[in-house]
């Protein structure tokens, strides 16, 4: 009979002097909780043909829990609840007749060290909404009490439609030959049915409103052309896209050239249309290019030449984390880097009484359409010149700084290969984002001159500018591709240990199980660098993951390393 026995955690230090191996003791603090799985709590109970819980009266929920979880998974055989008080009623329950027949057992390890989160263990920072312009905050703050949504999501898809809204009507030059314009490729990481939709439905209203007013224009002018009389043939604007082929977006483009955002409600799927209507395409390299906002001819069959002098496309979607690697596309050609990536922590989902008031919506309308009326100027040919915003002597001060510490960053060996690009482009980013904080502060009345970005307002681009920077940089571990050797054994090592931490509880392990194991996913049949593995095993022991405990051979001689696996990591 193999017998389980759950102590109590004031009786745990008096239990562990009757070790023996008809007995295995868990301590109540690591048991399962109550709402673990039946595999979860098959794995722990299977092995048993009886359960003893070890409580005083005060403990008596213990025993409630244990025989829920019990039941759960299958177990047929008893369950006794005892009361004990001291080590006496301990020895009595378990020395019958002071006949022990006691040597090892399988025991978990107390006084564990509290967990040392990495980064993708940590809570992310939420997004620091006194960065955006006042209308922005408001409305983003009422949006995520309504939807009962982390504010990150309101806030950065406020960025896109903001962004859509200003086009190519304003740049910002950063210096003599260096101009940056409102274009941001936005993304949201989160689970499905995390609520991203209905946010971005809530925020991207005024620009569908401008869709609509543009639509109808479109259509009253193609029912009044006459092509005998008329030289010019109507063309529809378009200020909002929704995923289409790279051609239809060229055509667009062409005829608006303000620009507009592309909103994707998956942008994996709009990934995987790159080149599906067209064998062979490019169209991943066409976006790579759209995001420089670079001059472009495109040769369409029907209409000949079509050149495009400024294409200005923002980009705003949500992703779940499992579709994270399409960003990197299995080698770094650029399109991850392009993206501001947002991945807030998981928020349950209740419902919310509060709704979003009718002024709230209409002062949000009001604000983007303002950014929408923003005028640029036009050559003698009609071609758009964008009016140019400067930075102030202090604003370039800390744009000067911050260029300063993000490549200190890139140079140093701490950065994964796989995040360089995306912080390479960081400053450009924060040019970007200053522009149109700049541009929607002075639609609020919160800047004293509309031709130069304060420092207060590049301040606050450099501050979402990192916000972004530190998400993307706790999504590491999402990605498949671009890690270095040593990242994926820590990754590989991580859950080998919690397989084996699953299959064996409160088993220690040894190293040459691991590298045995592990051999071929590791290192395609290659033996384990001893050196590496061992490094990688102390920084698990200093995140408190797991133990690494010497233990003696029988000789005496040699000491035989164990790994001391966390319950329940």
């Amino acid at each position: 009979m193999k017998t389980l026995l759950i102590v109590a955690d004031q009786f745990y230090g008096e239990s562990e002097l009757f070790f023996g191996k008809d007995f295995t003791i868990l301590q109540a603090s690591y048991l399962i909780p109550d709402n673990s799985t039946f595999d979860d709590c098959y794995k722990l109970f299977s092995p048993y043909t009886e359960i003893i819980i070890v409580a005083d009266s005060e403990s008596s929920t213990l025993a409630d829990s244990v025989k829920r979880l019990a039941v759960r998974g299958g177990l047929t055989g008893t369950i006794l609840a005892t009361i004990c008080q001291s080590v006496a009623d301990i020895s009595l329950l378990l020395l019958p007749e002071n006949a022990a027949n006691f040597t090892t057992v399988l025991k978990p390890y107390s006084s564990w060290p509290a967990l040392k989160k990495d980064a993708e263990l940590q809570p992310k920072e939420p997004f620091p909404l006194h960065c955006l312009p006042e209308a922005a905050r408001e409305f983003c703050q009422a949006v995520s009490d309504s939807t009962n949504t982390p504010i990150d999501f309101a806030a950065v898809s406020a960025l896109g439609c903001m962004s859509g809204a200003i086009g190519a009507s304003t740049r910002l030059e950063v210096k003599s030959g260096w101009h940056d314009h409102a274009v941001l490729w936005l993304a949201i990481v989160a689970e499905a049915g995390s609520a991203k939709t209905p946010v971005q439905t809530l925020m991207m209203k005024p620009l569908r409103e401008i869709q609509g007013e543009l639509s109808a224009r479109f259509q009253q002018a193609a029912k009044n052309y006459d092509a005998e009389t008329d030289d010019v043939k109507p063309n529809l604007e378009v200020a909002l896209f929704g995923d289409c082929t790279v051609e239809g977006l060229y055509k667009s483009l062409a005829s608006s050239q303000r620009g507009g955002l592309l909103v994707s409600d998956e942008i994996t799927g709009w990934i995987q249309s790159h080149n599906k209507y067209q064998k062979g395409g490019n169209d991943r390299q066409s976006y790579l290019s759209l995001w420089s906002s670079t001059a472009v001819s495109v040769l369409r069959k029907l209409d000949g030449i079509c050149f495009i002098p400024l294409p200005v496309l923002s980009i705003v979607g949500g992703l779940t984390p499992s579709s994270l690697p399409s960003l990197h596309g299995g080698n770094e050609d650029g399109f991850l880097s392009r993206f501001l990536i947002s991945c807030p922590d998981k928020r349950k989902q209740t419902y919310s009484d509060v709704g979003v008031s009718e002024g709230a919506q209409y002062a949000w309308q009001l604000f983007i359409k303002h950014l929408w009326n923003i005028e640029p100027e036009t050559n003698g040919g009609g071609i758009w010149l964008p009016a140019t915003v400067k930075l102030s002597r202090e604003a370039q001060a800390l744009f000067k700084k911050f260029f300063n510490d993000i490549h200190t960053v890139i140079d140093s060996e701490t950065l994964p290969s796989l995040f360089r690009g995306s912080f390479s482009k960081a400053p450009s980013q924060a040019a970007r984002l200053a522009l149109v904080i700049h541009l929607g502060r002075q639609a609020c009345g919160e800047e004293s001159s509309s031709s130069l970005v304060s420092a207060e307002t590049m301040d606050s681009a450099i501050q979402v500018t990192n916000y972004f920077l530190s998400h993307l940089t706790a999504l590491e571990t999402g990605f498949d591709a671009g890690l270095t050797r040593a990242e994926v054994i820590r990754q590989k090592i991580l859950g080998w240990l919690k397989r084996y931490g699953a299959k064996y509880p409160n088993r220690p392990a040894k190293r040459s199980t691991l590298r045995h194991d592990c051999r071929a996913s590791l290192s395609s049949g290659e033996l384990i660098n001893d050196r590496l593995l061992d490094q990688t095993l102390d920084t698990l022991e200093e995140q408190g993951l797991i133990k690494l405990n010497p233990v003696q051979s029988e000789s005496g001689r040699t000491f035989r390393p164990e790994i001391i696996i966390r319950p329940n990591l």
